[in-house]
């Protein structure tokens, strides 16, 4: 499992994913936020965002980002407050990218099934995305991403 200094030493540098300047990033972060169009939330809660790159930009009146890393995190627009562990229930809870072997995703589908009240997002590489009980699925969308075929999944919570 990836630890807090690796993710640390990774962020040292800014948006090391290059996320802000390549056009299949760009377009996936499209993807996502127009996979939820005709969705507000008043809060959301998006685990393991990184540096809020997609983060910012969902629909929710209050936006929150859980991210171990403080580097990643001290570059959060200004819109995403950070936090540490879920503090109640939030309307849309999305995690991306996270739910792979090589991160902590049992403590994230902990932190997903306790806060969610609403909805759950899901993405991630559809190979690499480990098979978890969100709720009642409402939409899947797959897709081409870099060499990858993107899984997106939007869930309704019991």
């Amino acid at each position: 499992m990836q630890s807090k200094e690796e993710l640390e030493k990774w962020y040292s540098k800014e948006d090391p994913w290059s996320y802000k300047t390549t056009q299949d990033d760009l377009d996936r972060k499209k993807v996502i936020i127009n996979f939820l169009e005709g969705n507000i939330y008043d809060k959301c809660l998006d685990i393991g965002c990184g540096e809020g790159f997609i983060t910012a930009d969902l629909p929710a009146k209050e936006i929150y980002g859980l991210e171990i890393s403080d580097a990643a995190a001290a570059r959060f627009p200004n819109n995403v407050k950070r936090v540490l562990s879920p503090d109640g229930k939030y309307d849309l809870v999305a995690t991306m990218g996270t739910m792979y072997k090589q991160y902590n995703h049992k403590q994230m589908y902990e932190w997903i099934k306790s806060s969610a009240s609403k909805h759950i997002l899901i993405a991630g590489i559809d190979s690499w995305l480990l098979p978890y009980n969100y709720g009642k699925l409402l939409k899947e969308k797959k897709y081409k991403y870099r060499q990858f075929t993107q899984r997106l999944q939007l869930y309704e919570v019991r």
